[in-house]
């Protein structure tokens, strides 16, 4: 066993050529490298140049006790490598595993035939061509890591970048997430920052929240909880399953169920293949689906929408809406309406809360069509999505603290102080994007209760408050109207009951003066004698046996 040492300046550096068996890495006080040969091992030759140690071709083991200021730069190690404490390292063609930890500044890593286990950098961190990587705690800085096929990470501080890997499980990045070629699985719980995935179709993406915009490339299936941004999906073989997306949405070509919580923005879900489940989409909707049998749509819109429909579809569509609507064969007064459709034998169902316009493109012409005024359940309706938008926002919180607790029962833990901050940033977006979906869902909603009236040439919209005031102020209109009806079909009672009396007052006069006549002339000899019974005397109308006029 040999041993040296070599005084250094601040921040020296060790490169060695070649080392037939182990490389060891320790630190000291001492502003000094000292090297360390096992058995009978030879060196051909060290070089001290400035602050710069060169050790050429060592046959054997080698231990080394550096500054921790120092860096280390080594290659064609045919061992195992382990190195603790230092500023730097850099290794490449590794023959066995490379164990590093605590690392101050950068690491970069190449050609490492067994795994790499690394525990708390504090900077950038580069790994190529390696079959495993285990980060435990934090990486401070970047990460590039590219031809991996197994990556496991606790916590990247800024950027993340994956190429070619088989599985990637990684609890917290900080900034963007940019992953491609990734075989089998993603799982991330928190990307502080914009996520750009390209998976396949056997690639499954499970990630927690993303702070600002989304965008997957080829999956068999996503679960994604909260993105504070846009989210844009493409060729999704299987199911989609996101919670609350802050900005708008771009689906293309998805195989499986899709199920939204809730869209902040715009919705464009093109080339869906089964159901589809939306609480509610705050701007404008455009939909093209193929809507299988037996399959199911729900979506909660609360601008305009635009659907287009297969050829020849087999399809129901309920939808209550707040504007105008459009489409061939379509019955329905000019706006706020309730319409139903069927096409062939309505076997896929689709309902609609549409706030604004509805506009129905393709599909030929209706089997029936139908429009009317009331409304057939939309607050259970309404009700039901908003409840599928509230457990749909628990998933972002259920996978990050799902993934977070795979590392913490592997005891990886030190980490998640850097974890728990940039998980509340992300968590903070989130609810941030939920807030404003939530303000746009209600205004959409007090939208889509509007109701249109319109006469002649003018049109007005009036909400549910507005309705009632005037429904109301008729109520009270039509009592006042009664009650002014009753008095004035009383007061004709009472005059014509006058009339008729007045009337019978005046026939009873009459009669008697007519009777007194003739009883004078007869008299006076100027009539027929007027008999003493009174029996045989002329009738005289009088007033108990008088017929009224009014009778």
């Amino acid at each position: 066993m040999a041993q040296q040492t070599f005084s250094v300046g601040k921040a020296p550096r060790v490169i060695i050529t070649r080392i037939g068996g182990d490389l060891s890495v320790r630190t000291w006080k001492e502003q000094a490298i000292s090297v360390e040969t096992e058995g009978h091992g030879t060196v051909a030759g060290i070089h001290p140049e400035g602050d710069t140690l060169t050790i050429i071709d060592c046959d054997r083991d080698i231990k080394l006790i550096m500054p921790e200021d120092a860096g280390i730069k080594s290659s064609n190690v045919k061992g195992d490598v382990a190195i603790e404490g230092i500023r730097r390292v850099e290794l490449e063609s590794i023959a066995g595993d490379a164990t590093i930890k605590n690392v101050s500044g950068d690491a970069g890593l190449e050609n490492i035939s067994e795994a790499v286990d690394l525990t708390n950098l504090g900077g950038d961190l580069t790994v190529t061509n390696t079959p495993i990587l285990r980060v435990r705690h934090s990486v401070g800085g970047d990460a590039d890591l590219r031809n991996i096929a197994v990556i496991e990470i606790e916590t990247i501080g800024s950027d993340l970048t994956v190429a070619r890997a088989e599985s990637v499980m990684v609890s917290t990045v900080g900034g963007d997430l940019k992953a491609e070629e990734i075989a089998t699985a993603l799982r991330c719980g928190v990307v502080g920052g914009d996520g750009e995935i390209k998976g396949s179709a056997r690639t499954g993406i499970t990630i927690g929240n993303v702070g600002s915009d989304l965008s997957v490339s080829g999956a068999a299936y996503i679960q994604l909880g909260n993105a504070g941004g846009d989210c844009s999906l493409r060729d999704v073989q299987g199911d989609a399953e996101l919670g609350y997306i802050g900005g708008d949405v771009s689906f293309s070509g998805v195989g499986g169920n899709v199920q939204v919580g809730r869209i902040g923005g715009d919705a464009s879900l093109k080339g869906l293949q089964a159901s589809i489940e939306v609480g509610s989409v705050g701007g404008d909707l455009s939909l093209q689906a193929a809507f299988p049998v037996d399959s199911r749509a729900r979506l909660n819109v609360g601008g305009d929408a635009v659907v287009v429909l297969p050829d020849n579809p087999n399809l129901s569509i309920q939808a209550n809406v707040g504007g105008d609507i459009s489409g061939r064969s379509i019955i329905a007064s000019r706006s706020g309406k309730m319409i139903s459709l069927n096409y062939g034998d309505g076997a896929a169902h689709l309902e609609l809360n549409v706030g604004g316009d509805l506009a129905l493109r393709g599909g030929g012409d209706p089997r029936n069509s139908s429009s009317t005024s009331g409304s057939w359940g939309w607050d259970e309706f309404g009700r039901e999505m908003s409840s599928f938008g509230l457990e749909m926002s628990k998933l972002g919180q259920e996978l990050s603290r799902e993934i977070a607790a795979a590392f913490s029962e592997a005891s990886w833990s030190q980490g998640a102080d850097i974890a728990d901050s940039i998980a509340r940033k992300a968590e903070e977006q989130a609810r941030r994007a939920q807030r404003k979906a939530e303000e746009q869902t209600r205004r959409a909603n007090e939208r889509a209760s509007r109701i249109n009236v319109r006469f002649n040439d003018r049109e007005w919209r009036l909400d549910p408050e507005r309705l009632d005031r005037i429904k109301e102020q008729a109520r009270r209109v039509i009592s006042e109207c009664q009650r002014h009806h009753r008095h004035q079909s009383r007061h004709r009672h009472q005059h014509r009951h006058m009339v008729c009396r007045h009337n019978h007052l005046m026939l009873h006069s009459k009669g008697r003066t007519t009777a007194n006549r003739k009883v004078n002339q007869q008299r006076m000899g100027m009539g027929t004698p007027v008999p003493r019974h009174p029996s045989q005397r002329p009738s005289i109308i009088s007033s108990r046996n008088a017929r009224p006029f009014c009778a």
